[in-house]
C-alpha cells in the first residue's frame, strides 16, 4: 500500500528533473510527496537519505562506489560498476539501488570546437600534457565545487598533467559550458555528457582515452527498511528506468536548459509520452 514519501535530488538539471519524475509517478500510483530536491551536492543529499530527512533520490553508480563506499578506482563496464556499488552498498550501509537506469551520465572534460592552433589537436587527455608544457598560460579549467573536490587531483595524477591553482575557476555548473565555449576564462571545462548544451554551445568533449571516468548508471536509492515497508517502489523505479534512456535525457535536459521550461514540465512531458500519467 503506497504511503507517504519524501524525495530529494541533487541541485543540478538531471537530478531536479529526475526528482519531479519520481515524484508525479508515486503521485499517480496513489502515494503522497514531499519536495526536498535541489539540495547541495552528493554529500548532502546521501546524508538526508541516511538521516531519513528523505525517502530516496537517484544517485549514480560511480559516485557511490567511490564517495561513500571509499574506493579509489572505478570499475570497468557500466553495469558492472552498478552491480558491485549496489550489492557493497545494500551490505554495509543498508541502502538499495532500484533500477537502473539506461543512460550512464559521466563526467569529462570539454573545450570549444572552433579553436585554432595548437588547442585544435587537443582531443585526446593525453595531449593535455604536451599542450600544457607549450601553452602553461592556457592550462586554464572552470569546474563546479563538488568536481574539483573529487576529481581534480585524481585526473592530474591519471594524466601527469596540471592546472595551476590560481587558473582553476570554481562555478556554478552551468556556467561551465558558457565559459568554456568563449573561451574565458577557462580553456577546459568540467561537463556532463547527457548535458544539452554540449552540442547546441558546439563543444567538444576531450576523449578520455585512459578511462579516468566511468558511465554511471543512475538508480533510485532507498533505505531497506522503506523498501521492505513498500515493496512496489521496485517496480516502479525499474519501470521508470527502463524508459529513461541516453538520447531522452539529453531531450529533457535541453527542455530545461535550452528551452527555459521548468522541471516539471519536463518530467510531464516525459510521463506522458511513455504512458505514467494521462493528459493531452
Amino acid at each position: 500500500m503506497w504511503s507517504s514519501f519524501t524525495v530529494g535530488s541533487k541541485e543540478f538539471t538531471e537530478q531536479k528533473i529526475l526528482g519531479s519524475i519520481t515524484q508525479y509517478a508515486l503521485r499517480a500510483a496513489g502515494a503522497r510527496t514531499k519536495d526536498q530536491t535541489g539540495l547541495s551536492g552528493s554529500t548532502i543529499v546521501r546524508g538526508a537519505l541516511e538521516s531519513r530527512e528523505i525517502d530516496m533520490y537517484w544517485e549514480y553508480s560511480g559516485t557511490g562506489w567511490t564517495q561513500y563506499l571509499g574506493h579509489d578506482r572505478p570499475v570497468e563496464g557500466a553495469r558492472e560498476q552498478f552491480r558491485r556499488t549496489a550489492a557493497e552498498d545494500r551490505e554495509k550501509n543498508g541502502v538499495v539501488w532500484l533500477g537502473p537506469t539506461r543512460f550512464g551520465n559521466q563526467y569529462a572534460l570539454a573545450r570549444a570546437s572552433d579553436v585554432t592552433g595548437d588547442l585544435a589537436d587537443v582531443d585526446e587527455l593525453s595531449d593535455l600534457r604536451q599542450y600544457g608544457a607549450a601553452h602553461p598560460e592556457e592550462m586554464t579549467l572552470c569546474g563546479a565545487a563538488e568536481f574539483l573536490d573529487r576529481e581534480l587531483r585524481a585526473i592530474q595524477k591519471t594524466y601527469d598533467v596540471g592546472f595551476p591553482a590560481p587558473q582553476v575557476y570554481q562555478n556554478a555548473l552551468a556556467l561551465n559550458y558558457v565559459n568554456v565555449a568563449k573561451g574565458s576564462p577557462c580553456t577546459f571545462a568540467e561537463v556532463f555528457t547527457t548535458d544539452a548544451r554540449i552540442e547546441s554551445l558546439d563543444l567538444t568533449v576531450v576523449k578520455d582515452d585512459r578511462y579516468h571516468f566511468t558511465t554511471e548508471l543512475a538508480a533510485l536509492t532507498v533505505r531497506e527498511e522503506t523498501l521492505k515497508k513498500h515493496p512496489e517502489l521496485e517496480q516502479l523505479a525499474q519501470r521508470l528506468g527502463k524508459k529513461l534512456t541516453e538520447d531522452t535525457m539529453i531531450e529533457l535536459n535541453g527542455m530545461v536548459d535550452l528551452e527555459g521550461r521548468s522541471t516539471d514540465e519536463a518530467a510531464l512531458h516525459f510521463l506522458r509520452e511513455h504512458g505514467f500519467i494521462g493528459g493531452p
